[in-house]
């Protein structure tokens, strides 16, 4: 039998903070369907019932994994420069986490939570449009779009949901020919485009989009991004 607090048994040392971190690893490497409370017992080398000193389920420890990768997140805390640029930074840090962690993201876009990590994530948005000073209806207005668009894009991009994705060039060639089969103008006319994926182009166009028509409701100045210069 094994001895508690020793191998299998309660390993000393092992906390909430460091079982949730394995989780992480584990989804990250695995993915979210691979995952379970047993086999993460398993990589942390404890007794299953040990896991339960640290979450009392499988559904929390999930919220937990959310949680952490949202409080991970290091958005801007600039003050200068135009709400524009800041709202622009803020999104490229929202999407490069999520880029970090593909298989365990997900989890942080699907999940609700009420997490200090969550509210500080719509803090940090709502902050970066203050200066247009808006009514605080149409600020969480503003607010659920832009989270809207980001959820959306970034599950498109990671692979969790349905899209005509970028392909090797005979498959997209196929697929070109096969959408343009359909005889619509509009799909013959779009097909070479639907046919492939620019995920960064594609970000990048429905952001600024939504930061333009903000800015042209708000009655102020859309300042186009500054291209980016090569090193």
């Amino acid at each position: 039998m094994t001895a508690r607090g020793t191998g299998r048994g309660r390993r000393v040392g092992l906390t909430r903070e460091k079982v949730i971190a394995a989780a992480v690893t584990m989804i990250d490497r695995d993915g979210h369907d691979a995952f379970s409370l047993r086999k993460l017992a398993t990589e942390l080398d404890i007794e299953n019932m040990s896991l339960y000193n640290h979450v009392p389920n499988k559904e929390a420890l999930l919220d937990g994994v959310a949680e952490a990768l949202l409080a991970g997140i290091a958005f801007p805390e600039e003050t200068g420069g135009s709400w524009q640029k800041r709202i622009r930074a803020h999104a490229a840090a929202f999407r490069a986490a999520a880029k970090r962690h593909p298989k365990a993201f997900p989890l942080v876009l699907t999940r609700p939570t009420q997490s200090p990590a969550a509210l500080e994530a719509m803090r940090s948005t709502l902050s970066c449009l203050d200066e247009l000073r808006l009514a605080p209806e149409e600020m969480v207005h503003v607010l659920r779009g832009y989270t809207a668009f980001m959820v959306g894009s970034i599950m498109r991009e990671l692979g969790y949901a349905i899209y005509l994705g970028a392909m090797d060039s005979d498959q997209v060639q196929q697929r070109t020919e096969a959408i343009a089969a359909s005889g619509d103008p509009i799909l013959t006319a779009t097909a070479p485009y639907l046919a492939d994926s620019d995920h960064d182009a594609e970000f990048q166009y429905g952001l600024e989009l939504m930061i333009s028509g903000l800015a042209a409701k708000a009655g102020v100045r859309y300042e186009a991004p500054q291209p980016r210069v090569s090193a």
